[in-house]
């Protein structure tokens, strides 16, 4: 697996990929996607947004979906 142009190495770059995941707005998100170039690009920000909807529905409800 590939992270930021260089091969997984460091067992933290797990908890890294998410911190940045966590500090990215569903806004910020869908401006990516409105801005994608590639299949990829927009796919890979549809699951993102996804999981950030998802996420929020979990606080809301207060039921783990995942």
């Amino acid at each position: 697996m590939i992270y930021g142009g260089a091969p997984m190495e460091k067992p933290d770059v797990v908890a890294e990929m998410y911190r940045d995941f966590a500090g990215v707005t569903i806004s910020q998100l869908e401006e990516k996607l409105a801005s994608a170039e590639t299949r990829e690009e927009k796919l890979f920000c549809r699951a993102m947004i996804n999981l950030k909807l998802q996420l929020t529905q979990e606080k809301i409800v207060g039921e783990i979906l995942l």
